[in-house]
């Protein structure tokens, strides 16, 4: 017994734009264990309601189910056992049989087969039930094998009552490929269907009643939802988890300058133009999936950051990069080297100079007021030795700081240690490439970029400001003052 037209209709105003789709599940899922198939693929572009119509469907046929997210199973031994285990509860019916044998359940699918006949046979469990397995393709062990096993579950077994539904966003493996199981495709949403989902349900609230039980709320609502499926429509696609996800990111920013009474709900375009920086702000597509776990000192905002959750050299990396970018050149040997003191010949200044009284050059300007500018990488290591080397405490550690130096093997020590702190190199130490790479992927720092592959080096840029390198440096116990130029006394 499947759904009436009724049914169909009703099920068809909750979800929207699937109604053919519907109309397919209709035909092959129903009630009535006679008319059962024995499985059904269901596949479509991830994010395109698959899942969500099928939940719909089965709540409103009143059917036994059982749901298994099987992007959850890490090996097929867990996901045969899930199956199993929730099959019988959600069955209704209560198993005593205590057999030695479902020790070893799941170890393969014969297991499974033996497990779930003895379950049918001692409960007398006639009345149809459907196993969906979700995301089928995605458990972390490949399930390719798996495919034909339960194809052909009611052939080779006693069970006749089971009906399974894959729900997967690639390919057919090739185990199937060639064999009559029904499909169900579920193609992508245009763009005004996709609109139209969102408008259907107002996701977000003002947390005012006046603003939420006014019809202006829902309108405001529906320009937001337009707004957001115009601008990211291209990028998302019919991804639907992306675009809602985007909705709720920016809806609390959005609506500020209506709940501090800068602009009415009724004007929507002002609060529009007060809120445009919020959609060219990149972070709001690549970070709009991920998911935020935070803590009470957490929720605390900050200002820089999260710089201060990096690795010690990392964070070493970061002040070197700063120190090469801010800093000229010529003034390397004055602040990196182990000279005394470094001669410049002054030149004087030409008539045309002088004639510019009263105007600042750039040596009149705090470097750190400037913006950075790109240097070699063989110029960052070699500062970030220096600068790791002259703070690292295990480096500096000296035996001649304690109490009196009364034998011979002290100096011998210490002239051993000498040799070893010269010869020191941290990047014959330390994986600095990886963190690197990883400092330029959360765009830390970056790089400059020619079309040209045999044409310049590749020249680095530091991407930080001073209030996030002085509190890295605070971080590390680094005085990164005394190795600026133009710095404050």
């Amino acid at each position: 017994m499947s759904l009436s037209e009724k049914e169909l209709d009703s099920l068809k105003s909750t979800v929207r734009c699937r109604d053919s789709e519907i109309d397919l599940l209709n035909s092959f899922v129903s009630k009535d264990v006679d008319a059962l198939i024995t499985s059904l693929i269901i596949h479509g572009f991830k994010s395109v309601g698959k899942t969500f119509t099928v939940q719909q469907y089965l709540n409103k046929l009143g059917v036994n189910k059982t749901i298994i997210r099987c992007d959850e199973c890490i090996t097929k031994k867990i996901l045969l056992q899930r199956c199993f285990y929730n099959i019988r509860k959600d069955s209704g019916k209560k198993f005593l049989n205590k057999d030695q044998r479902f020790i070893t359940l799941g170890e393969n699918f014969s297991s499974f087969v033996t497990a779930l006949e003895m379950f049918i046979a001692e409960t007398n469990y006639e009345e149809p039930h459907v196993l969906v397995l979700d995301r089928f393709e995605q458990c972390v062990e490949s399930t390719n094998e798996l495919f034909p096993a339960f194809c052909r579950l009611q052939e080779q077994s006693r069970i006749k009552n089971l009906i399974i539904l894959f729900v997967i966003s690639s390919e057919e493996p090739k185990e199937v490929l060639t064999s009559s199981i029904p499909h169900i495709y579920f193609r992508n949403y245009s763009e005004n269907e996709a609109l139209e989902i969102l408008q259907q349900n107002q996701l977000c609230k003002f947390g005012v009643d006046a603003l939420d039980n006014s019809g202006a709320g829902h309108k405001f609502w529906n320009q937001y939802t337009k707004v957001i499926v115009d601008l990211f429509f291209a990028y998302t696609g019919s991804d639907m988890n992306l675009l809602i996800d985007i909705c709720i990111k920016s809806w609390d920013k959005f609506i500020e300058p209506v709940l501090m009474n800068t602009y009415s709900i009724s004007e929507f375009i002002k609060v529009y133009r007060a809120n445009s920086y919020l959609f060219e702000n990149e972070n709001i597509i690549n970070n709009s999936s991920v998911r935020e776990f935070k803590t009470l000192e957490e929720e605390k905002p900050v200002e820089n950051g999260n710089v201060e959750d990096l690795p010690i050299h990392s964070k070493f990396i970061l002040i070197a990069s700063y120190l090469a970018s801010f800093n000229e050149t010529r003034n390397d040997l004055h602040y990196f080297s182990k000279l005394k003191a470094v001669k410049y010949k002054r030149r004087n200044p030409s008539a045309a100079v002088k004639l510019k009284k009263g105007h600042l050059s750039k040596e009149d300007i705090d470097n750190r007021l400037l913006s950075p500018n790109y240097f070699d990488l063989e110029r960052l290591l070699a500062i970030l030795s220096v600068i790791y080397r002259s703070n690292a405490s295990s480096l500096n550690f000296s035996e001649s700081d304690e109490l009196i130096n009364m034998y011979n093997s002290v100096e011998k020590n210490e002239e051993r240690k000498e040799l070893e702190r010269s010869k020191f190199t941290l990047s014959r130490n330390i994986d600095l490439n990886s963190q690197i790479a990883t400092l330029f992927s959360l765009g830390l720092i970056s790089k400059s970029a020619t079309s040209d592959i045999l044409g310049a080096r590749v020249r680095w840029k530091c991407n930080i400001d001073w209030p996030t390198v002085e509190t890295l440096a605070d971080d590390v116990e680094f005085s990164i003052t005394e190795f600026l130029s133009n710095k404050d006394n």
